[in-house]
């Protein structure tokens, strides 16, 4: 992922606020979507703790603008640009493992909203929501994606 250099608060479901880089902000049917990043501490395998960067796509009712900051630089990506097209590659598959007493199960994302997953189009990811265990993405609000903007 790039170096943020906006930054924004993001307000944690139980109100806490934290501080974030903002790498995307996304026109969505609505209002506004923003893919952030925020660093937190993980075991390494080295048994060690470690920064890791945690990207996720939010509403506008979870960000907030740091007064002062500028936001020109972010990339600002229009309604149709997720949803438009057959061919075009817009949405990634992203596996999730079996674990005890669960399936495993997949989710449909708009591309950006987890990182690393491979392009599929419009036609890949209908065929893989009809399969059993597969759902769009909530977090990026996938399901609005496939329905070309008027």
């Amino acid at each position: 992922m790039p170096a943020g250099n906006a930054r924004v608060i993001v307000v944690l479901p139980d109100g806490q606020e934290l501080r974030a880089s903002l790498y995307e902000r996304r026109r969505v049917p609505d209002g506004w979507q923003y893919r952030v990043a925020i660093t937190l501490w993980t075991a390494a395998s080295s048994g060690r703790q470690e920064p890791v960067e945690h990207a996720v796509c939010l509403d506008a009712g979870h960000v907030r603008p740091i007064e002062g900051g500028d936001y020109s630089t972010v990339p600002t990506r229009p309604a149709a640009a997720a949803g438009r097209g057959g061919a075009r590659q817009a949405w990634t598959i992203q596996n999730l493992p079996q674990r005890p007493g669960h399936h495993g199960a997949r989710l449909i994302h708009i591309i950006g909203c987890q990182p690393g997953g491979v392009p599929i189009n419009l036609d890949q990811a209908l065929d893989a929501l009809q399969q059993p265990r597969t759902v769009p993405c909530r977090e990026c609000n996938a399901t609005s994606s496939f329905t070309p903007a008027d």
